[in-house]
């Protein structure tokens, strides 16, 4: 079983204590050919093209502008990115065994990476799939993440947990998995007045929960997804279809 969660915008380049055996992103090649598109764009480009304040583009273009330096600092993904997702999923709190078992089951989408693995070592950059920068980056990587997955899911049970966001699970093409593979997307929801609502924020945190429900717990059976009961979240059976699991609140 194979977790899928997206990068956040936010990221942490602070020092850590915990101790993990680091590895390269496996398209660093990939990611050095993207860079050097962005590189060729002033803070004002970023600005105007990505609708972004001119802080925020011009941090990005320092991103760039840095990229290439040997002496720029890197971290481990899952302990760099720092949004709403992995504020709830805590890395910095697993003990040796589920670090191990992160290192296995679990992969992290990049617009700029394409797929990383939990321990590979990524610069500070800011980029989406959906951009103004760079053309259509779900053609760009759409084989290449998609063989890298397929890959991680062999090694397994073929397996795949989605807790990522629309816009980059799109980046694979489902289509290609052997038809013995389980794709599961768990869905969350909050009722309100009568109507369940999936709420844009309360869903991240959620994904965050499961998925430290899933380490904590060590799970490989996607059964025991059931007994997800975070912040007062209950599965659905009723709701539920084969590819989708609902969980409401």
């Amino acid at each position: 079983m194979v977790i899928f969660l997206s990068p956040s915008k936010s990221m942490n380049f602070k020092p850590i204590d915990t101790i993990v055996r680091v590895t390269q992103p496996q398209f660093s090649n990939e990611a050095y050919s993207i860079m050097q598109q962005l590189i060729s764009f002033s803070a004002s480009d970023i600005s105007k093209l990505e609708h972004l304040s001119f802080k925020l583009a011009y941090a990005a273009f320092e991103f760039n502008q840095q990229f290439f330096n040997a002496n720029q600092i890197v971290k481990p993904a899952i302990f760099t990115y720092s949004g709403t997702v992995f504020d709830k999923l805590n890395p910095y709190l697993f003990t040796t065994a589920q670090l191990l078992f992160v290192e296995k089951h679990l992969r992290i989408f990049s617009a700029l990476y394409g797929l990383l693995r939990p321990f590979d070592l990524i610069h500070p950059y800011r980029l989406d799939m959906h951009n103004g920068l760079i053309d259509d980056l779900y053609s760009f990587w759409s084989d290449k993440v998609t063989t890298s997955a397929m890959e991680a899911l062999m090694d397994d049970d073929c397996i795949l947990i989605n807790l990522a966001s629309a816009e980059y699970f799109e980046m694979l093409t489902t289509s290609y998995f052997s038809q013995n593979c389980q794709i599961l997307t768990p869905i969350f929801k909050q009722e309100k007045r009568g109507k369940l609502l999936v709420n844009s924020f309360k869903s991240k945190e959620a994904r965050g929960l499961m998925t430290r429900f899933i380490i904590e717990n060590q799970i490989s059976d996607p059964e025991y997804l059931k007994g997800f009961m975070e912040q007062g979240y209950a599965f659905s059976q009723d709701l539920s279809a084969n590819d989708e699991w609902i969980f409401i609140r």
